[in-house]
């Protein structure tokens, strides 16, 4: 009776040391050290085939005129989705050929980028540059020795896109001139119309005496007229929209009489005498010589 006792405790004191045994084990395995660097490498040049963020500038057209100095100045930049690597978008800004520094817009967090600037533009030929940055990382991890050092290398690179537009602002109405026409009397019903414009112009037309207008390229010609005085104006619209009209006109048409049997027979009659006087003179000379 005596040994059983015994035994439990030799049974109960080994389970124990087991159980002490197995739990150091697993707290030395978890304390064995592991030690993580991260280390920014630099800037490097992207992967090849990758694409910059792509710009396109809604308003104002490219090679377009605009008959108003306030310019809604729209674009939208997005990323394509054809690349490998991941891209975000860092930073957009532009530059107007009247100022000297860059701009910078801020960036949407939602969607598309669309950006609306409204600005004032002053009058002649101008340009606008758009630039739109995107950023990305790569990063690659080296182990040490048995696993227990590693470090991650991280190298980040940029590519940048562009987009540019050239227009003019045009606020000024095309001068017009008429040729020659002024105060002058024709003999004819038809009257050619000539005129002069200080600028390219998309659209020309005249208005005859008050009638409707009547559109035509470049010289015409007033057909028809009847007798007594007319007036024209000339008008003209520029390629920005603008239109100009020129001073009116005033000329006359004042056509010959018709010509008559009657009329003729006259001056016939005396180019009949004269010859007939000058056979006689010629005779007589002749004669005076003989």
């Amino acid at each position: 009776m005596e040994k059983r006792p015994i035994i439990i405790a030799i049974i109960l004191s080994a389970l124990l040391f087991s159980a002490v045994a197995g739990t150091q084990f697993f707290t030395l395995g978890r304390g064995n050290p592991f030690i993580h660097y991260y280390v920014l490498e630099g800037e490097v040049s992207p992967p090849e085939g990758t694409q910059p963020p792509e710009i396109t500038i809604l308003n104002p057209n490219n090679n377009t005129a605009n008959a108003s100095s306030n310019v809604s100045f729209t674009f939208n930049v997005s990323m394509p989705e054809s690349n490998e690597v991941s891209l975000s978008l860092s930073e957009v800004y532009y530059r107007l050929s009247w100022q000297s520094s860059n701009t910078s817009v801020e960036l949407q967090t939602r969607g598309h980028n669309t950006f609306s600037i409204k600005m004032m533009v002053p009058e002649g030929p101008r340009w606008i540059e758009v630039y739109a940055v995107a950023k990305g990382f790569s990063h690659e991890t080296r182990h040490g020795i048995k696993g227990i050092f590693s470090t991650t290398y991280y190298v980040g690179y940029k590519t940048i896109g562009s987009s540019a537009i050239n227009f003019t602002i045009d606020t000024t109405s095309p001068e017009i001139s008429v040729l020659a026409m002024k105060n002058v009397v024709y003999d004819s019903s038809d009257v050619p119309l000539c005129f002069t414009v200080n600028e390219s112009s998309s659209q020309t037309w005249y208005s005859l005496d008050g009638k409707d207008n009547v559109t035509f390229a470049g010289g015409s010609i007033l057909t028809g007229l009847s007798e007594g005085e007319h007036k024209v104006t000339v008008y003209a619209t520029d390629d920005a929209g603008n239109t100009g009209a020129s001073e009116t006109v005033a000329f006359t048409v004042s056509k010959p009489e018709p010509f008559t049997t009657a009329m003729a027979i006259a001056p016939l009659a005396s180019v009949v005498v004269v010859g007939v006087s000058f056979v006689v003179y010629f005779k007589k000379r002749k004669r005076c010589r003989s």
